[in-house]
């Protein structure tokens, strides 16, 4: 039994308080661990994508894989953010993480069937699960420590990702696609079961109305950020998807340059905060989205011009340019736009996933019809180009 007011279920009724100042440490590293699986899943998918290719899985099939991971996280979220408001986050949390604990371990066969259900469930927990630590530590934090402990949670994923996209290739050489399924939906599961036993949330948000969601996006900024969300979070999983299928038969070192491509990644993520600090979140993101229209269709015309060492380097590029203005755009969201967070973050996560997840098949539909990267590479140029456009007109570039 629920109180939809207080967002507790009976027995957290019993469970002791856990609000208090500074970072909910042990949550941190629970839930991050869960989406550190989940980063290696959605990273590692990209190396199982040669595998299907030179099974026969036509190319924009392989890459309906991510399409359907990212409509399972549009799918999820709303669903998602009203449970965390009449039950525990914790457990929904939970219940996110083993669901894609179970879609982790379906990648284990390169069937087309167990692919797409592997990547749509992987969606759906992950959509559930995303939304639900962030709630659990939004509750328990103020303040700073708020966007601090949501930076952590989102470092999780983004290592997750950059180790699975950066090993996937070897350990799929190695072992085949079975040892790397398991080991990630292990730690998926792990991080499941460990939310399970984290102390209660002893703050709560009110249960909108379903046209709460719809009325939040009404705004242009509200609809920007959600498309900032798009060409960042969302052609980072497209580009994870391609990457290692664009350098097998380049004349560099793949894994090489994979490495750096997560590194950078990563390394985005750190710089985005210190560059937000500098010249203000809107300036960050609007900037490093006009820097990743000239790396995207640099790359683009490196590989129509079989350039492959400037290949390489964008590559490279883009990992700062997916990384950079993560934190910035959520940071904004969260502090400028609506006076309820969750609605705002539902907003952004399911049009981000939208706008993005036809981009998967889009990228794979080019390759089949020309034989090269280049002209999808440079559809995702124009899109971020467009986003970067409708920022400056919306949201601006002033530290403000």
């Amino acid at each position: 039994m629920s109180d939809a007011s207080t967002g507790e279920t009976a027995a957290d009724a019993t469970a002791p308080a856990t609000l208090h100042g500074g970072l909910p440490r042990r949550a941190i590293l629970v839930l991050g661990t869960g989406l550190f699986g989940l980063g290696l899943t959605v990273g590692g998918y990209g190396a199982v994508v040669p595998v299907l290719v030179a099974g026969g899985v036509p190319a924009d099939v392989a890459g309906a894989g991510t399409s359907a991971f990212l409509l399972g996280q549009a799918v999820a979220v709303l669903p998602a953010d009203r449970l965390t408001r009449r039950y525990a986050p914790r457990s929904v949390a939970a219940l996110g993480l083993l669901l894609a604990a179970v879609g982790a371990a379906l990648l284990a066969s390169t069937t087309v069937a167990a692919v797409l259900a592997s990547r749509a469930l992987v969606g759906l927990g992950q959509g559930v699960a995303f939304v639900a630590a962030m709630t659990h530590v939004g509750r328990l934090t103020t303040g700073d420590d708020t966007a601090t402990a949501q930076g952590l949670l989102g470092a999780g994923f983004t290592l997750g990702f950059a180790v699975g996209l950066a090993a996937g290739p070897d350990a799929i050489a190695r072992f085949g696609t079975l040892e790397p399924a398991v080991a990630s939906a292990v730690v998926v599961a792990v991080g499941g079961a460990g939310a399970l036993a984290l102390g209660r949330a002893t703050s709560s948000w009110g249960v909108p109305s379903v046209g709460s969601y719809l009325r939040a996006l009404r705004a242009p900024v509200a609809a920007t950020l959600a498309l900032g969300n798009a060409a960042t979070f969302g052609f980072l999983v497209v580009a994870g998807t391609w990457y290692a299928d664009l350098l097998a038969d380049a004349a560099v070192p793949a894994t090489a340059v994979l490495v750096g491509f997560a590194l950078a990644t990563v390394a985005g993520r750190a710089l985005g905060g210190v560059l937000a600090a500098r010249v203000g979140d809107a300036a960050t993101v609007g900037w490093s989205l006009v820097g990743q229209t000239a790396v995207l269709g640099g790359t683009a015309a490196a590989v129509a011009a079989d350039r492959p060492v400037l290949v390489a380097a964008g590559v490279v590029l883009t990992g700062l340019g997916f990384g950079v203005p993560f934190g910035p755009l959520f940071a904004l969201a969260f502090t400028e736009i609506a006076p309820d967070p969750g609605v705002t973050l539902v907003g952004m996560l399911v049009v981000g996933n939208l706008a993005a997840l036809g981009y998967p098949w889009l990228v794979g539909r080019t390759l089949v019809a020309t034989g090269t990267f280049a002209v999808g590479l440079g559809a995702m140029a124009a899109t971020v180009g467009g986003v970067a456009l409708v920022w400056t007109r919306t949201v601006g570039l002033s530290r403000s």
